[in-house]
């Protein structure tokens, strides 16, 4: 196995292998460790290696395979991937390597006394006849004994590496599974290499299957099939559903594996369902028919979990009306409140349901209503508790009605393996009002009914036009569709929010009207009036436009001609005049760049230039008449303009997508080299592609419940250290900066620029909203109005209004599969 995993090491990238002299720093938990190596060809110098292992030892003969790389404060440097440990080379290395204790119970004098008497032998008496050691003076039978139990561990370390290494496993990786599975890595992996996908975050489906593929399993295995299914029914946690028929089963498997399993999938879905794999639940198709439909365990036994509860919590509550009336009266006039009819049948109506939801838009005063409900609820007596998906919501919450709310995370107090809050240690609490409804999933929604005592009261607040929570299930909208659930919908906008652009535009939006949104190159002076709401009109070359321009630049380039003369077959056939050989390929123009004038364009020397040649017309307030593209409008509100007329407020950029130039990967990017270049004794850290630096604005990207940091909190990175490849992040001013080692560094991302799915529950002084047609996949109607009311004193988009009217028309029609409104008819009393 030595062999062919070092011939494997070699093929993959550049390789290194030597003798380690020294082990600078080597970190137990994660195993990063820098090392000190003398390289074979060059023994007169040595070398820095960094890599995951789970013990490395000085004297040891490695072979590494990586890259180089230069560290901005280290130098140069061989960054491993992969590391192998060889024979030791000589016996001098021999000698060291069995002295640094990596033996426990032999020394540096032990082990020059064992390597004089067994010499070239050493190793073999080690691997094949230890007992032999007592050959050597000072070595008795207890000695012996310890020197077995130790070499044998080390033995058990080192082949757990190798078998994971040989199978494409990273050191990374290796040394992650080596800390969880210990001796049993090579036993579990083999017997069941997809379950790497569900134990460690980073491995998925895609490299257990290569590993599995590399043990030996068959394309068409039982198992293989088994673990693809499992995989779908987790994916689709992503697309928002809780369950796929078998069709979609089918097709997704098919796609992951490269061949289609139809005529065996029914068989080992039975199967599956058979064995508890997973779960099956009959519901009716489009026609009406029953049909199988497949879940996960997790997620089938949430759904029946909340229906179950909600179902249960139908029955009202009696209440002294006529007091509650007097009671909201009296407040209302103490606090200078004027609550509409709507409102204060909403706080009477909800004080007697067991379960209610209250929804409406923003400006329709559900912060009202739930800060006098609240009130209402102290003087009666009741113990309520306050609570957020998000840190952003729930202090956002506190600050409007003045009582302490918590994230839903820290109010069911997550601990290692599980909430403690639950079915049997309940919360203690008579109210539990709910804020951010729209972004619950239908597992943390089961989570926090489990905790909800007999008799307790609940309110879901939220909007219902925003965009759906990131994971599996509809749950807003699907309480309020039942039809079984007591619902308070509040739709009149108070004369104070209509006032508000960014109020009064997202109403018209989600109305499907399209708003007329000024602009500062056309009205510069609303700059310094204050609108709170602005669009630029800006253009970004599309795939389709940069490709014709690059044709065109090459061709000319390519012969040498600044001009060309029309062919007589056809008139947008151009061919290039100056000394052409005779078989000059042809420019062949489509019919959407028909209008192009080609001189203009070939002359163009700057990407502005370009675009103003391609583009059939070009708004008349338009960045382009600036020498601006939209990348570089985003930079400048970001850096100069709003900084410039709206000082000292948080900027958020939120981007409808990741990829293309105004994704938030490309934004990050720009705005980070901007807004924190390096310099300045600001340190740095690299991990895989992400680069960051001290003072980096940062989101975490998963729950973390370990760290106590949740997917979507935002944060400022305060301190890095390069030696233990770890930072603390300041995710609020009341707490301290949380640690992050390197494993954990790989949930953190740049946050200058987010998704506006990440931005929900969340509020920001000012947004920046890129609008334009390169996001024609995620041009919604939902998407663009949670992306507005996520501003509170400025939103500004930047794009074309082509591409607001789309996104203002375009409604997402995509059905999330949830079977929650169906299972609370079912379960109605």
């Amino acid at each position: 196995m030595e062999q062919r995993s070092e011939q494997a090491l070699t093929a993959l990238g550049e390789s290194l292998r030597g003798i380690v002299q020294r082990v600078t720093y080597h970190n137990p938990t994660t195993g990063w460790s820098v090392l000190r190596v003398q390289p074979f060809d060059t023994p007169h110098q040595q070398e820095t290696v960094v890599v995951h292992q789970t013990k490395v030892f000085a004297g040891a003969t490695m072979l590494f395979r990586g890259a180089w790389t230069v560290h901005p404060r280290h130098g140069r440097q061989f960054r491993a991937v992969e590391a192998l440990e060889q024979k030791p080379a000589d016996s001098a290395a021999l000698e060291k390597y069995l002295g640094s204790g990596l033996i426990k119970g032999v020394g540096p004098k032990t082990a020059r006394k064992i390597v004089r008497h067994f010499g070239a032998d050493t190793l073999t008496v080690f691997e094949e006849a230890i007992e032999r050691l007592t050959e050597v003076p000072g070595i008795a039978e207890k000695k012996l004994a310890a020197i077995r139990t130790a070499w044998q561990a080390h033995r058990a370390v080192r082949d757990v590496m190798m078998f994971l290494q040989s199978h494409g496993i990273s050191t990374l990786f290796a040394v992650r599974i080596y800390q969880v599975y210990g001796d049993e890595a090579i036993a579990r992996v083999s017997e069941d290499p997809y379950r790497l996908a569900a134990d460690f975050y980073g491995i998925g489906f895609f490299s257990a299957d290569r590993v599995a593929l590399s043990l030996g399993w068959t394309v068409d295995s039982p198992r293989r099939i088994m673990a693809a299914i499992r995989h779908v029914l987790a994916d689709s946690r992503q697309m928002g559903h809780c369950y796929l028929t078998q069709t979609q089963v089918a097709r997704q498997v098919e796609t992951l594996l490269d061949f289609s399993p139809q005529d065996r999938l029914a068989d080992i879905l039975g199967a599956m369902a058979t064995e508890g794999q997973l779960m099956v639940r009959m519901l009716p198709d489009a026609a009406g028919q029953a049909v199988p439909c497949y879940y996960s365990k997790t997620l089938y036994y949430d759904e029946l979990a909340v229906a179950r509860k909600v179902a249960a919590m139908t029955a009202p509550v009696a209440v002294d009306r006529p007091r509650v009336a007097a009671w909201i009266d009296r407040y209302c006039r103490k606090q200078h409140i004027v609550l509409s009819d709507e409102q204060n049948a909403a706080v009477q109506g909800i004080v007697g349901c067991a379960f209610s939801v209250l929804t409406g838009g923003p400006g329709c005063g559900k912060t009202t209503t739930t800060r006098v409900l609240a009130g209402l609820l102290t003087a009666m007596g009741r113990k309520v508790l306050l609570a957020a998906p998000t840190g952003r919501a729930a202090q956002r919450m506190m600050d409007v009605i003045g009582k302490e709310a918590k994230t839903i995370h820290r109010l069911l107090e997550w601990r290692h393996n599980g909430f403690r809050k639950n079915e049997t240690a309940p919360l203690e609490m008579d109210w539990l009002i709910v804020d951010e409804c729209s972004m619950l999933d239908i597992s943390l929604t089961a989570a926090l009914l489990r905790a909800v005592p007999q008799g307790a009261q609940v309110l879901f607040i939220g909007d219902a036009d925003q965009l759906p929570a990131v994971g599996a299930g509809n749950v807003l909208k699907d309480l309020i569709s039942a039809g079984t659930v007591p619902g308070f919908r509040l739709t009149r906008i108070f004369r104070q929010a209509e006032q508000s652009l960014i109020i009064r535009y997202a109403h018209q939006i989600n109305a499907g009207r399209l708003p007329r949104i000024d602009s500062p190159f056309h009205k510069p002076e609303i700059w310094r009036t204050g609108a709170e709401c602005l669009f630029i009109d800006a253009e970004e070359a599309t795939r389709d436009q940069l490709q014709f321009i690059n044709k065109v630049k090459r061709f000319f380039d390519a012969n040498g001609a600044t001009t060309g003369e029309q062919t007589g077959e056809d008139p947008y056939t151009f061919r290039a005049v100056a000394q052409l050989p005779e078989r000059t390929p042809e420019l062949v123009i489509p019919q959407r760049f028909r209008h192009v004038d080609l001189e203009i364009l070939q002359q163009a020397d700057s990407r502005v230039d370009e675009l103003l040649a391609v583009l059939n017309q070009v708004h008349p307030w338009s960045a382009l008449h600036y020498g601006l593209p939209a990348v570089e409008v985003v930079r400048k509100l970001y850096m100069e303009w709003i900084p410039k007329y709206h000082g000292g407020c948080e900027v958020q950029i939120l981007s409808p997508m990741i990829r293309g130039s105004l994704g938030t990967l490309n934004l990050n990017a720009m705005i980070q080299a901007a807004a924190n270049p390096p310099g300045g004794g600001k340190r740095q850290l690299q991990v895989g592609q992400r680069l960051f630096r001290e003072g980096d604005r940062v989101i975490h990207r998963r729950n973390n419940y370990e760290l106590g940091v949740f997917n979507g909190d935002i944060g400022v990175i305060r301190q890095i250290d390069n030696e233990t490849l770890s930072c603390e992040v300041a995710f609020t001013e009341d707490q301290p900066p949380v640690r992050y080692q390197r494993n954990d560094i790989l949930e953190l991302d740049l946050a200058y620029a987010i998704t506006i799915h990440k931005s929900q529950g969340s509020e920001f002084d000012a947004v920046i909203l890129p609008v334009l047609t390169q996001h024609y996949k995620m041009l919604f109607r939902n998407l663009l109005y949670t992306g507005l009311t996520r501003a509170r004193r400025l939103a500004v988009l930047v794009g074309t209004r082509k591409a607001l009217a789309m996104a203002v028309h375009n409604q997402d029609t995509t059905l999330r599969q949830t079977a929650l409104g169906r299972l609370l008819a079912d379960f109605r009393p």
